[in-house]
């Protein structure tokens, strides 16, 4: 059966109808290897996430090699070298904190502040180590075994964000 047969034709009304009708418009195709545009824009955000912590652990890397020449330096010291270690210790913090007031104060106030840094490793005396002319091999191994765990296990960013003591307003006498 054919559709001429099922359907009767008129041949003048049919030709005007069939030129009026337009192609149907059918949708691209869609290939299988094509990514979605959802999928375009988390690849986006993984991109900037991913440039961002490559920036965050180069400024970490920059920020952290006053540390790593220290502990190659300390590393070519003399243990008897303890004003050289000394001077090593303060260049360091000083690198990361300019202005730190422990820079200007005396060998107490300096010993008080490396030992707060490290509690749990004794340092022995600064003054008698660097001051007094014998000094037994003994406290000098103890002073550079003291920076070398001071170096590795110091927190440039906490010698950097410091906070100064805040003093009191003073109130006037009126």
């Amino acid at each position: 059966m054919s559709v001429e047969s099922i359907m009767p034709t008129s041949g003048a009304a049919e030709s005007p109808l069939l030129q009026q009708l337009a192609d149907i418009a059918e949708p691209a195709y869609l290939l299988s290897w094509q990514i979605p545009v959802g999928a375009y824009i988390l690849m986006l955000m993984a991109i900037v996430l991913l440039a961002i912590i490559i920036t965050k652990m180069i400024k970490r890397w920059y920020f952290l090699a006053a540390k790593r020449q220290a502990i190659s330096l300390l590393t070519q010291l003399d243990p008897a070298a303890i004003s050289q270690i000394n001077q090593l210790l303060k260049r360091l913090v000083q690198h990361y904190a300019p202005k730190h007031p422990v820079l200007s104060s005396n060998t107490d106030s300096w010993q008080t502040f490396l030992q707060q840094q490290l509690p749990n490793q004794r340092i022995p005396a600064l003054k008698a180590l660097l001051y007094q002319p014998v000094t037994t091999p003994e406290q000098q191994q103890q002073f550079y075994q003291f920076a070398q765990c001071w170096l590795k296990q110091c927190h440039p960013a906490a010698i950097a964000n410091w906070l100064t003591p805040q003093l009191k307003p003073e109130v006037a006498d009126v």
